[in-house]
């Protein structure tokens, strides 16, 4: 008889749990007094509030609420103002004709103040450009901050159900530790009492089997341990914090999905990918839309005006001379802008393409995904409901079988072999029932999440 037979097989779960288990560091803090007890929801909105993922994501809307900003702007009339102070040197009318000024003394200072107005009046598209491009910018931020909540929100139903999950397997061990317990006591006190049927070899069998229990049961404590440890830094309380989860072990509750098609045809408006990638897309086509404008000019009204004054300086009214220390005027125009640069706007206008483009892939691709993974979650939906009816009667009906394998030992009728064959089918199907529960509940989450309406739950 193998000496694993009885719990390996619950350790294969209780591996699958470990893989769960986020690699979050963080240092030593002083414990919190107290003990927080939390329910699923609870942990959710915590998590959620405290995201350094989702705060990255709102910053990143900010950025582009920026620039809708900026695009806005550039429609209105651009204004520079420059004022000048400086050293002046000395100029009168009556020196107007002398051809040697070289001995005019700088003794005085000047002051001049310029005013240059520009406003925009045709650009061929490119303001109205930017802004189509930096509001699909922010809708598209929008989305990713909801897909980051989606993001954590499932994450945090897996460590939820992963810890409740290792704690049934810790009390599915106990209840394998207090059989193999109770059989060794049985079999030490008939040994002692010279009973026909004692036989040291069922002593050293029962012995094995804790040992190899013990040592599994360590492992799932540890399990606990850093399921634990982890939901509790995704939540951003201190490492060490007095922290428990409302629910003590899964439990089966009836989940009524609607139709698969339902589902299919709603996730596109949900799902914040679909979003994401959309406004993406529009954001891409308005920049496309901002380089071809650059093959046109830009056309715009302008006004400029100077005034300039010095102490040591006669103001000339001629209108043939000016003088940047002592003059003064204002002009309107219309103005025309135009860039040619040889090649350069044509293989920008090319890289915008090959950027929408690119995009166009990508959704191209969530299109035929994001459904299957939907199909995935719903047929695995399915799967885990069956599985919990089937497990359900496999763990009841070895359980009998443990029970009447105990008894008929302790009655002298039965052999050791029996209840370690009896306790390893227990274990194993147990195993299977709580794994299909798992199954169940986290299959529910990812459907929720391949469809977008898990957000409703924070609602």
């Amino acid at each position: 008889m193998k000496k694993n037979d009885i719990i390996a097989a619950c350790f294969v779960y209780l591996s699958f749990i470990m893989l769960l288990i986020p690699a979050y560091g963080q240092d030593s803090q002083e414990k919190e007094k107290g003990k927080i007890v939390f329910d699923l929801k609870q942990c959710i909105k915590k998590a959620v509030e405290i995201s350094p993922e989702i705060g990255e994501s709102r910053y990143e809307e900010e950025v582009y609420k920026s620039k809708k900003m900026q695009a806005d702007s550039a429609e209105y009339p651009q204004i520079e103002l420059i004022a000048l102070t400086g050293p002046s040197p000395e100029a009168r009318k009556d020196e107007f004709l002398k051809t040697d000024i070289s001995d005019s003394a700088i003794n005085g200072v000047f002051g001049n103040f310029s005013l240059n107005v520009v406003q925009p009046i045709y650009t061929f598209g490119k303001i109205s450009s930017y802004k189509s491009a930096a509001s699909s910018g922010i809708k598209a931020a929008r989305a990713g901050v909801d897909k980051k909540t989606s993001d954590i929100i499932l994450r945090t139903k897996e460590l939820y159900y992963s810890l409740l999950l290792a704690k049934d397997m810790r009390n599915l061990l106990l209840e394998i530790k207090d059989e193999l317990t109770r059989s060794i006591d049985k079999t030490e006190k008939q040994l002692v009492a010279g009973s026909p049927w004692a036989d040291e070899i069922n002593l050293y069998k029962f012995r094995a089997f804790l040992g190899e229990a013990e040592k599994n049961l360590n492992e799932t404590e540890k399990g606990i341990a850093l399921v634990k440890d982890a939901l509790i830094t995704s939540m951003g309380f201190p490492r060490g914090t007095e922290f428990e989860i409302a629910d003590s072990s899964l439990t089966h509750e009836e989940k009524v999905p609607v139709e698969l098609n339902t589902y299919l045809k709603m996730t596109p408006a949900l799902r914040p990918e679909f979003v994401q990638l959309q406004e993406g897309l529009n954001a891409k086509r308005a920049l496309i839309d901002v380089e071809k404008s650059n093959y046109y000019p830009q056309i715009f009204l302008g006004a400029r005006g100077y005034i300039a004054g010095a102490t040591n300086r006669d103001r000339l009214k001629n209108p043939y001379v000016f003088d940047v220390f002592s003059d003064r005027f204002i002009a309107a125009y219309l103005g025309l802008k135009w860039s040619i640069d040889f090649g350069m706007t044509k293989g920008r206008v090319q890289e915008a393409e090959a950027e929408y483009a690119k995009l166009s892939e990508k959704k191209r691709f969530a299109d035929e995904a994001i459904p299957l993974q939907v199909r995935r979650a719903y047929l695995d939906l399915e799967e885990a409901k069956k599985n919990i009816g089937e497990t359900g009667k496999a763990y009841t009906n070895a359980n009998k079988w443990l029970v009447s394998a105990v008894a008929n030992y302790d009655m002298g009728v039965g052999e050791a072999k029996e209840i370690t064959d009896a306790a390893s089918a227990y274990a194993l199907t147990k195993a299977s029932y709580l794994k299909s529960l798992y199954n169940h509940k986290l299959s529910y989450a990812n459907l929720l999440y391949a469809t977008g309406t898990d957000l409703k739950e924070l609602k």
